[in-house]
């Protein structure tokens, strides 16, 4: 199985999400995480996705839920590229899409629990840390002793872009 990517933002108490809600607002983190998936695969939770409202232009959707007759009235949308299973190991073997062929990569973009059951099959971390503590009812997960830091993309003065390796899976 081809590897997944995690892109993910959280702040320094490890929010990612306040009422289906980001609780911040940085353009800069929003270009970064276009410039890493467009023309990609991303794998979301269904409240992820209705957060979003809609498919993210140039991105091929992949939407995770439990709740098949909430799911099918949302997502059953083909033509917009998106697809329902019932958990995160179901998407994983996807049959749909031929992973070792397929050259596109395949990032995992939330919610909490999707982070959660995911990052153990993600090779690379893009985490973006706001410098703030915020309110929120959604966190990220522990990740620190599983993955390592590569490299600092970007620091300024609201947030840090890093880049972190699995460790288990070199």
């Amino acid at each position: 199985m081809k590897p997944f990517k995690a892109i993910a933002a959280m702040s320094e108490n490890r929010v990612i999400g306040c009422g289906g809600k980001i609780p911040w607002h940085l353009p800069e983190d929003f270009r970064f995480f276009r410039q890493m998936t467009v023309g990609n695969i991303l794998v979301m939770g269904r409240k992820t996705f209705q957060a979003m409202g809609r498919p993210l232009p140039d991105r091929h959707t992949i939407v995770l839920s439990r709740r098949s007759k909430k799911a099918r009235e949302i997502l059953d949308q083909p033509e917009l590229g998106l697809m329902k299973f019932g958990t995160f190991e179901v998407a994983s073997r996807l049959e749909k899409i031929d992973y070792s062929k397929d050259k596109r990569e395949i990032f995992i973009c939330g919610g909490g629990q999707v982070y959660a059951e995911a990052l153990p099959f993600c090779s690379d971390l893009y985490l973006t840390r706001v410098k703030r503590v915020v309110d929120g009812d959604t966190f990220f997960p522990p990740f620190e002793e599983q993955f390592e830091l590569v490299a600092e993309i970007q620091d300024c003065e609201e947030f840090k872009i890093v880049h972190y390796r699995n460790l288990q899976l070199e």
